[in-house]
């Protein structure tokens, strides 16, 4: 199952080699989804897809460097009510995490999302919203 967790680095640790020791460590392939720094910290999004207690280790250890670690659960939002079903959004994901079924209603994967956000603004009715973390 794929997992993702949003990793929130103070100033200090930014300068540390954390993200690559747990690599190291775990053994685990993350892919970063998102990655910001600036003058207060950092955040990164990764997307881990490993059993849940090897995720658990791997959480474990970012938190016992000082990383803050929170789970997303869901970053993208489809409103079903707001779609019209167009597809104008569909192109333009690169991972197919959104899809058309047999009667041509727009479905989210989330799993597959990697958080690009070409979707959002292609919207006309503006039934896609991505979650800041």
């Amino acid at each position: 199952m794929v997992r993702k967790i949003l990793l929130n680095y103070s100033l200090e640790r930014i300068k540390e080699p954390i993200l690559s020791a747990v690599i190291k460590e775990t053994g685990l392939a993350f892919n970063i989804l998102y990655a910001e720094f600036g003058a207060r910290g950092g955040e990164i999004l990764l997307s881990i897809d490993a059993p849940d207690a090897e995720v658990e280790q791997a959480i474990e250890l970012f938190k016992r460097r000082g990383v803050e670690v929170k789970e997303i659960k869901r970053a993208i939002h489809l409103d079903r009510d707001s779609c019209i079903d167009c597809g104008a959004c569909l192109s333009l994901c690169p991972s197919g995490a959104l899809y058309q079924d047999r009667d041509n209603t727009v479905l989210l994967d989330e799993d597959k999302c990697v958080y690009c956000e070409l979707c959002v603004p292609a919207c006309p009715v503006k039934a896609l919203e991505l979650s800041k973390f």
